[in-house]
């Protein structure tokens, strides 16, 4: 039930409820994933770490891309989501009465326009319609009829390649024109992003089956929905070290091999016992490999390596 009682909210702490409704820790990947396109674009005609003014690009793409769009997407999905939010996550803005539901579209309102400004401002039309794309399927996602979230083989994927795949390639974009190995690798690793996404639907599984929500865990359950996660984790990665290895760079193909093998005894945990502290430990121990399988496949596709 949401908190409807009228009440004072100190502006600190109103500010403070506005910022949570764009759930800044979700702001982190995108903003890394479009880093690293600009590190794909590579250091020939591309992006330069010496140049102040490629670092200030790189950084307005990573605003545009984190704390604005996917800013945006959070927002919009406490919006549509406020019912199951207050059975799942009851402390979140809307239904803790923090934030009333005219100002929770301000928000996101605000944010996907703010989006849109800054894409105009990065100078290329391929780059407002990734940024339009990415508020398109934010709304497609969380929004009735179509909500994407009720169906558990669009959902993740769409996150996925909103949150990842756009986002690398945006950066690449800011400065190059695409490549297609640059492509290849942002689809490879919004795959592994969606992966990982699949094990949301665990956490918000009691209210899922209250509201109705098809959820991948509510139509097959926790453990085999674990086995689809890992599965569709495991597959990306494998492309990725069979990239590696076929453009010569054995070494991260190695580094992959063994980002496959270190989460095994966490996986394996997490899915005889599925409680939060196994879930926590498997993301302590598949994350940082995430996230530096991404940069290294950067530097790979920028030609970093030679």
């Amino acid at each position: 039930m949401i908190t409807t009682e009228k009440h004072s909210i100190p502006l600190p702490r109103k500010l403070r409820a506005h910022i949570e409704l764009a759930d800044p820790v979700t702001w982190i990947s995108p903003s890394i994933v479009c880093f690293c396109g600009a590190i794909a674009s590579g250091p020939a005609g591309g992006f330069s770490f010496s140049s102040l003014r490629d670092v200030g690009l790189a950084a307005l793409g990573a605003l545009m891309c984190g704390p604005l769009g996917t800013g945006f997407s959070q927002s919009i999905n406490d919006y549509f989501d406020r019912d199951l939010d207050a059975i799942n996550d009851p402390e979140r803005p809307i239904p803790a009465g923090l934030v009333s539901l005219n100002e929770a579209r301000l928000n996101w309102l605000a944010l996907g326009a703010v989006t849109m400004i800054i894409s105009l401002l990065l100078g290329s039309p391929w780059i407002v319609l990734l940024a339009l794309l990415g508020i398109v399927l934010s709304v497609l996602y969380s929004m009735p009829p179509v909500k994407l979230k009720q169906n558990f083989w669009f959902g993740p994927p769409a996150v996925g390649i909103g949150y990842v795949s756009c986002s690398w390639i945006a950066g690449h974009l800011i400065f190059a024109s695409l490549t297609w190995q640059s492509f290849l690798v942002a689809l490879i690793n919004g795959g592994l992003a969606t992966g990982l996404l699949f094990l949301n639907d665990i956490k918000s599984v009691e209210g899922d089956r209250q509201l109705g929500m098809k959820s991948l865990t509510v139509a097959i359950g926790v453990q085999q929905t674990l086995i689809i996660a890992f599965a569709t984790v495991n597959v990306f990665q494998i492309a990725l070290m069979v990239l590696a290895f076929l453009w010569g760079h054995i070494w991260v193909a190695l580094f992959i091999l063994l980002a496959l093998v270190v989460p095994i005894y966490s996986q394996i945990k997490l899915y005889q016992e599925p409680t939060h502290k196994n879930f926590v430990r498997y993301i302590l121990s598949s994350n940082p490999f995430v996230a530096l399988i991404q940069f290294i496949s950067a530097f790979v596709v920028g030609g970093y390596f030679g």
